[in-house]
C-alpha cells in the first residue's frame, strides 16, 4: 500500500465499529454523532485525494461525482 492509501485506511480503522442492532438503534436515537461505520467512509468520499489514492472510477460503488461532493474550503 502507498503512504496515501495507508493514511486513508488508518482513518477508517479509527472509526471501525461493530454494533448489535439494538445498540445501533440506541446510538442513532441518543447520540448527536453518526455511527462510526458512516464516519469511516462518507467523509472520505468528499476528498479528491481519496479517489486518487485508490484509483476510484465512476463505475465504482464508492464514487460520488465532483459536483455532489461537499466542499468546505
Amino acid at each position: 500500500f502507498t503512504p496515501e492509501q495507508r493514511f486513508f485506511m488508518s482513518w477508517a480503522t479509527v472509526w471501525r465499529t461493530k454494533y448489535t442492532e439494538e445498540a445501533l438503534r440506541n446510538q442513532i436515537k441518543t447520540n448527536t454523532h453518526s455511527p462510526g461505520m458512516y464516519r469511516a467512509i462518507m467523509p472520505l468520499q468528499n476528498i479528491d485525494a481519496f479517489y486518487e489514492a485508490f484509483s476510484i472510477k465512476e463505475s465504482d460503488s464508492m464514487y460520488v461525482g465532483p459536483e455532489a461532493r461537499v466542499k468546505i474550503w
